[in-house]
């Protein structure tokens, strides 16, 4: 395993630093009925918590200022084509000494317009299917708490220059998970993405997407600091439930225009419990602006907001409010900094402050950090 581990990071190493000086590897036939691309990102984090807190260490509870370094989140695949009208991609991640699989899909372009996709892909939900285009080092508070990871799902997905249409049905297990269960449940999920604006330089977006759960795995949510330096980001927020069925549902905005982006999104989750209808949720609003660059990108066939270009300065803020409804409420500011030296390298820089209220505290706890990030990516 440790060999494994060695060569798969020997390999992202030296492709990484080989496209910083030339086209990415990409291999295509002469008959063009199939190609291969590698792919693949790693981050290189560095920040530190300017306040002191309590963390247990070996046996006892010790006040500690944190700070760390770390290689995080390093990815390796391949994409590409075959007989002319399928789409494939195969991604795995060395994170927290383990390997496990991302992306894993293929793809059926009917044409431009109407796709079948059916493999282990994220739910029409939430900033997390942005994945390199991400604008800040961490999720929000929001999205990390109430969104859904990757599952095994048939999709079918709908793109046109004014509506997307996503709907699928996925398993509630996970692909890596050695103790699969025979019941995983069922999820059903749909998104509908409106854009009565858009041209060259101004997108208007509206969006809305629903997911249905069904399973006997109870789900859980908690509050996090959104770092990446450490293990010791628990802020102490959380709920669960042990509950049959559940529902997420998410509403978004998005508006560019020219160097200007103001994007906003509700999520939430509602359950029964006790004959009682319960609802946990928050809301986040982030706004960014190019003072180096001309005009902010955006996704139509994803129906997301996209990195901007090479040689782009871009100034960011983040703003979002999480309500675990018996399990406490917490709120973050998080403000940016993006400088994109290439398509392959960027470099973040973000300052945190969260203020987390616990059940049953008098006071609220509040942790203010500061970031770097490295990031490589072919």
């Amino acid at each position: 395993m440790k060999l494994l581990k060695t060569a798969f990071l020997a390999t992202a190493i030296v492709a990484m630093a080989a496209t910083q000086s030339q086209a990415q590897i990409t291999i295509v036939p002469e008959n063009d009925q199939f190609s291969l691309k590698l792919i693949g990102r790693t981050n290189f984090d560095a920040g530190t918590f300017f306040d002191k807190h309590e963390y247990k260490v070996g046996d006892n509870k010790e006040e500690h200022t944190l700070n760390g370094v770390a290689i995080n989140d390093t990815r390796l695949g391949v994409s590409g084509k075959f007989l002319e009208k399928w789409d494939y991609k195969i991604e795995i991640c060395f994170q927290k000494g383990g390997i496990s699989f991302r992306d894993l899909f293929v793809k059926y372009n009917f044409n431009s317009k109407h796709h079948l996709q059916f493999g282990n892909v994220f739910m029409p939900y939430g900033l997390k299917p942005l994945g390199l285009a991400y604008k800040f080092i961490d999720n929000s508070t929001v999205d990390d708490g109430i969104s859904v990871s990757r599952k095994m799902g048939l999709v079918y997905l709908l793109t046109t220059d004014h509506f997307n249409f996503t709907g699928g049905i996925y398993s509630n297990g996970n692909i890596d998970n050695s103790n699969a269960q025979f019941n995983q449940g069922v999820n059903l999920a749909a998104k509908a993405v409106v854009r009565p604006v858009i041209n060259e330089s101004t997108i208007l977006h509206f969006g809305a997407a629903t997911i249905y759960i069904d399973s006997k795995n109870a789900p859980s949510f908690s509050g996090k600091v959104p770092e990446t330096f450490t293990s010791e980001n628990k802020t102490g927020l959380a709920e669960s439930w042990a509950t049959p069925h559940w529902s997420r549902y998410e509403a978004e905005m998005i508006f560019i225009h020219k160097k200007f982006l103001f994007e906003t999104h509700f999520e939430g989750s509602s359950y029964d419990r006790n004959d009682d209808r319960y609802h946990l949720g928050g809301l986040l609003a982030q706004a960014s602006f190019l003072l180096i660059g001309e005009q902010q990108n955006y996704n139509k066939a994803t129906g997301l907001t996209a990195n901007a270009s090479p040689k782009n300065l871009e100034l960011l803020a983040r703003y979002d409010y999480l309500d675990l409804h018996e399990g406490g409420h917490q709120s973050d500011l998080t403000i940016g900094l993006n400088y994109f030296f290439s398509k392959h390298f960027n470099m973040k820089l973000n300052y945190g402050f969260v203020k987390a209220d616990k059940p049953g505290a008098q006071d609220s706890e509040n942790y203010n950090t500061v970031q770097i990030r490295a990031q490589f990516s072919f």
